[in-house]
């Protein structure tokens, strides 16, 4: 008996079939793999924002393109590639930069960057306005040409401290010579204004001539003698005959010495002369007088450490903090005993404690 053959195509081999339905497994992995990585390039989104544009300052690069899966961030300064979603980012020098992103492997979209730096920035700095020249002891006023401003720091050179926490103070010079004027506005030392003026000594005036048709002469010492007659003994030589011996002087009391004190400081002007050691423009002994010399004092850092004063200043040198809260205990000499202090510490972009 014959056999009979069932199929559409009955002289091929099933491994055939076999084959085509891999090839087509194949080919449907393959399109769905590159469907789920299909972006489209016109529309990819991705942000580039900083606070400042500046050298040295921190940019922020993001991608938010859907269907996503893979980054290569060029940032145009000849510095490597990074391949995070987010990554962080200072650029050493000014100039425009052309920002280059590819997105999975075969989108590249592009932003056009400008850096500069602070000597650039019109209107950056506060202006102190003053006289180029002024005279010693004569009351001078200063302004400053910042209208955003909420704290101003002044200081005339003279003293090495803070002389005034106005916008417009005034000030007497004790002293002749060039002063160099410096001012913060609003804690900003990164950003102190300064200008330099010169203290002239006083301008001596000549007085007045005499106008010899209005002097009035003396009278002539005729109008002053007495009239002559006989001759007298002075009473005086009788009494002191009588007179034993003269009394003791009085012992003088001896002096009492007025302790010295220290000078006045608020918690404002402290936190202003820490964050002036935080961006190294003070040391620790700009606390010397207000410390009256005594840098072991101890300090209660954030409610959790007890370390020495001048170990407190070593480990804010260098950062950028803000301070939270600040109380200070100081003895009858007015001298600061110690303090309990709370601040932040400034890492990527966020305010965190030490």
């Amino acid at each position: 008996m014959k056999k009979t053959t069932t199929g559409f195509f009955p002289n091929i081999d099933p491994k055939v079939y076999l084959s085509l339905g891999i090839l087509l497994l194949l080919s449907l992995i393959v399109f769905s793999f590159q469907y789920t990585r299909h972006i489209d390039c016109e529309n990819a989104k991705f942000i580039i924002h900083s606070d400042e544009f500046l050298t040295n300052r921190v940019v922020e690069f993001y991608d938010n393109t859907e269907g996503a899966k893979s980054w290569e961030w060029n940032f145009g300064d000849s510095t490597v590639l990074d391949f995070r979603q987010r990554t962080l980012h200072r650029y050493k020098r000014p100039g425009d930069y052309i920002v280059r992103l590819k997105i999975n492997g075969n989108c590249v979209h592009e932003k056009l960057i400008t850096i500069s730096s602070i000597s650039q920035q019109t209107g950056y700095l506060p202006i102190i306005k003053s006289p180029n020249v002024v005279t010693v002891g004569e009351s001078i006023s200063f302004d400053a040409d910042k209208e955003d401003g909420e704290s101003w720091e002044w200081s005339f050179g003279e003293n090495g401290g803070t002389d005034a926490l106005d916008k417009n103070p005034s000030y007497k010079f004790k002293s002749v010579g060039e002063k160099k004027i410096t001012l913060i506005v609003n804690g900003d030392v990164e950003h102190t204004a300064v200008k330099t003026i010169y203290v002239a000594p006083k301008t001596i005036k000549a007085k007045q001539k005499i106008d010899i048709k209005s002097y009035e002469f003396e009278k002539p010492h005729v109008a002053f003698s007495l009239p002559v007659g006989n001759a007298q003994k002075d009473p005086l030589v009788d009494m002191l005959q009588y007179i034993p011996v003269s009394p003791k002087s009085k012992l003088k009391k001896d002096s009492i010495s007025v302790e010295k004190k220290a000078p006045e400081i608020s918690n404002e002007q402290l936190q202003l002369l820490f964050n002036q050691v935080a961006a190294q423009l003070k040391t620790k002994d700009d606390f010397k007088d207000y410390l009256c010399g005594k840098y072991d004092i101890p300090v209660v850092v954030n409610d959790e450490k007890l370390i020495p004063f001048d170990q407190f200043c070593q480990s804010i040198t260098g950062k950028k903090i803000k301070i939270t809260a600040l109380r200070i205990n100081k003895d009858q000499k007015n001298c600061i005993q110690n303090f309990n202090i709370q601040y932040k510490v400034k890492k990527y972009l966020i305010w965190m404690k030490e």
